[in-house]
């Protein structure tokens, strides 16, 4: 289940409804852990097992560490099982045609990737190192909801123990206020999820045959891709925090306008900011702060960090996806980070002309790089690549929507941009806090769900094969 289908949204009211009518936060928790179960199991009930075992085991670690104030190395045997686990149960493939090592694999596992255990397998390794760093007292209904937690469960964001925990340990009161911010965030990210789904059907006959398609049709495929990745998975995690803030619960911010950035690090600030700090905090800071400790001279210290971002941007990519060519991308926007650095200095541009310059040299990096994330495998993204230059006859009309799309993402990028000019800053709180916005949102969300069901009706009555499958792009990956 995810959270555009029509099962979601018709639970979804009676789930705030029920959750506001209970008294105790007991109760309350119980009920969205009993929920965000049923939605963790609602495709394959064997998604559960991975995140049962992350809860049962690393809260065993917490009542442990606790009692006997272990040292780090056992948290590091802690963290290398997590990172274990995630790599059986999502990178075995890659690992066996990588190193020809061929790992044992259950009947009900095979062809499974369990959901979010990407997210949850990060937020727990954060916790592992949260609560060595400063020790805190985790309820265990707490620290389950911490990692099972519906409205972040599957797509993020990856958020931290302080984040989070201390909004369990209180009853949630029914406002207002709440539901109309949440109604306004779910809504923005159905209509951009409502967006993505068909300009996926536009462009995927390209990416499936790259080597037939036309040179503007593989553009236009790349612009089309670019929204589609935005739209769907910005529009998602919208929805997130629309529930969670229904729910009387906040969640962070994951994208803020990352078509805007000028530079890299700002885009990486922007982009699924919540991954971005993650592995800046986890990853990069650690082996950054281990060569300025045992590498000496600033030119070997240069070329090492050099060598720590390729790396880190590399497991970015691997993250998204168990293939080489997601590596590869990782890879390359890797390179664009650390020459932007030593072509800049970490200079900003100080004119109107070298922010716009920047913006669209940054701009074009990432366009061109989702050649990588987006082909199905290294010779697909070179049948792309040389297609660019010299390809075939192949267009469809269908595609002059992805400039159209593309032009959407970056008006809906504009408001987030310019969110703290005031006439934007008063426009969204009249829509989230007045009587008459919240009633626009709403009207707003049921022209978009009539939209959803007469698109859905076409295509069953074009296919007469039922319902069309709900999708959500991250799940590709």
């Amino acid at each position: 289940m995810i959270y555009s289908t029509y099962a979601f949204l018709l639970l979804l009211p009676p789930l705030v409804v029920w959750f506001y009518s209970l008294r105790s936060i007991l109760t309350q928790n119980l009920l969205l852990l009993g929920a965000s179960l049923v939605f963790l199991a609602w495709t394959n009930v064997w998604n559960l097992a991975p995140a049962l075992l992350v809860v049962a085991g690393v809260w065993l670690w917490f009542h442990i560490d606790a009692r006997w104030r272990l040292s780090w190395r056992p948290a590091g045997v802690v963290i290398s099982l997590l990172v274990l686990q995630l790599a059986y149960l999502k990178y075995r493939s890659f690992i066996a045609e990588t190193f020809g090592v061929s790992l044992p694999v259950p009947a009900v596992l095979t062809g499974l990737i369990p959901l979010g255990i990407s997210f949850y397998s990060f937020e727990a390794i954060s916790a592992v190192v949260d609560v060595k760093r400063r020790p805190v007292k985790l309820a265990p209904m707490s620290w389950s909801l911490f990692i099972l937690f519906l409205p972040h469960l599957i797509a993020g964001p990856i958020v931290r123990l302080r984040q989070l925990v201390p909004q369990f340990e209180q009853t949630r009161k029914f406002r207002w206020r709440s539901l109309s911010v949440g109604l306004h965030f779910f809504t923005i990210g159905f209509a951009k999820k409502l967006a993505a789904d068909p300009l996926g059907r536009i462009v995927d006959p390209v990416w499936s045959a790259p080597g037939q398609a036309s040179s503007v049709a593989l553009l236009l495929a790349l612009l089309g891709f670019s929204a589609q990745l935005y739209l769907d998975f910005s529009g998602y995690t919208d929805m997130g925090r629309g529930i969670a803030r229904m729910l009387g619960f906040r969640l962070p911010l994951n994208f803020r306008a990352p078509f805007f950035a000028h530079t890299p690090s700002e885009f990486y600030r922007r982009w699924h900011v919540s991954l971005s700090n993650w592995i800046r905090v986890f990853v990069y800071d650690t082996l950054a702060v281990a060569v300025f400790r045992r590498v000496r001279g600033r030119r070997r210290q240069n070329r090492a960090l050099f060598a720590v971002i390729l790396l880190v941007m590399a497991i970015f990519g691997l993250w998204h996806g168990s293939a080489w060519h997601f590596v590869l991308f990782g890879v390359a926007q890797g390179l664009v980070i650390a020459g932007w650095a030593a072509v800049t200095k970490g200079r900003a541009p100080r004119s109107r002309a070298g922010w716009l310059a920047s913006l669209l040299i940054l701009q074009a990096s990432w366009l061109f790089s989702l050649v990588l994330f987006r082909a199905d495998s290294l010779s697909a993204a070179s049948q792309v690549l040389v297609g660019l230059a010299d390809g075939g006859h192949w267009f469809s009309p269908g595609l002059l929507w992805c400039p159209v799309a593309m032009a959407a993402a970056v008006a809906v990028q504009a408001v987030e941009y310019y969110v703290r000019r005031r006439p934007v800053a008063r426009a969204l709180r009249w829509l989230r806090g007045s009587a008459l916005g919240g009633t626009l949102m709403l009207a707003g969300f049921a022209g978009a769900f009539a939209i959803k069901v007469w698109v859905d009706a076409r295509a069953i009555a074009a296919t007469g094969v039922g319902m069309p499958a709900a999708s959500f792009i991250y799940f590709r990956f």
